[in-house]
């Protein structure tokens, strides 16, 4: 895996792509050693076998797909057997983003619980920081209202502070160079940070949501205000505008005036 992993890093690949494509290349291997076969040199039939015992979801075909197609470019073999890996067509994203009602709710509460929790809570629905972010997040990434974020693909952007993660910081206390410091010097993990998100939902009489709602929710909320697809992408972090479209939703008042503007008069 030595080799593989070193292949993945000369690629250009995040380390949370690294770390996937090697997890679904360990399972592939082990598989087929228990076959007694070769990954090496797999056939279309061996690896149609191997795709039967996979979930029929896009997420998991196309991650055994990408592992594969770049475990077989690091042993340079040059006929993989990719037509074998059929991957489903990508489900439309659904956007899980909380109501008006709900939001309000889970901001009141995390203005009032405050510390960790609190602000955790308060960076996906102010600043759609996704889980990841959150827990990594370090001190030095503030700079004078504006918070600098290294998300996906190590791609940064740069947003204002709410004036509610502002004063949310202010109530936790700095020990270290992340915000949300953890055992040994090092950041909490994102479990953490996904089950602080739900005990304080819960707390305020909400269903349990996971950390990513807050994402949809902050980034459907601010295309439902400012109307502007171009800006929420920006603040999002996204590449493909199709990607943030994804986390928008269609409202009854957005519906209506789409009916208000359809005149032939």
């Amino acid at each position: 895996m030595d080799t593989f992993r070193e292949h993945l890093l000369a690629e250009g690949l995040s380390p949370r792509s690294v770390k996937h494509y090697i997890g679904g290349a360990r399972r592939a291997l082990a598989w087929f050693e228990g076959q007694g076969w070769d990954l090496r040199h797999a056939t279309a039939a061996q690896v149609a076998d191997y795709l039967a015992t996979l979930p029929r979801t896009w997420a998991s075909r196309n991650l055994t797909r990408a592992s594969l197609r770049h475990y077989w470019a690091s042993v340079g073999r040059l006929d993989p057997p990719l037509r074998a890996l059929r991957v489903p067509p990508k489900p439309r994203m659904v956007c899980r983003a909380l109501d008006e009602d709900d939001a309000r709710i889970l901001s009141k509460a995390a203005r009032a619980h405050g510390g960790r929790e609190g602000l955790a809570v308060a960076l996906g629905l102010y600043l759609g920081l996704r889980r990841e972010e959150i827990a990594t997040l370090r001190w030095d990434a503030f700079d004078g209202g504006w918070l600098t974020v290294m998300g996906k693909g190590e791609r940064s952007r740069t947003l204002p502070v709410s004036p509610v993660v502002a004063e949310l910081l202010a109530t936790v206390e700095r020990t270290g160079p992340y915000v949300f410091a953890g055992r040994f010097a090092g950041p909490v993990s994102t479990a953490t940070v996904w089950e602080w998100t739900r005990r304080l939902s819960a707390a305020a009489g909400l269903a349990a949501v996971p950390t990513h709602v807050l994402r949809h929710t902050n980034l459907a909320t601010a295309n439902d205000r400012t109307g502007d697809l171009r800006s929420t992408q920006e603040w999002a972090g996204h590449v493909n505008p199709a990607q943030t479209s994804g986390y928008t939703r269609t409202t009854a008042r957005r519906l209506t005036a789409v009916m208000d503007a359809i005149t032939y008069d």
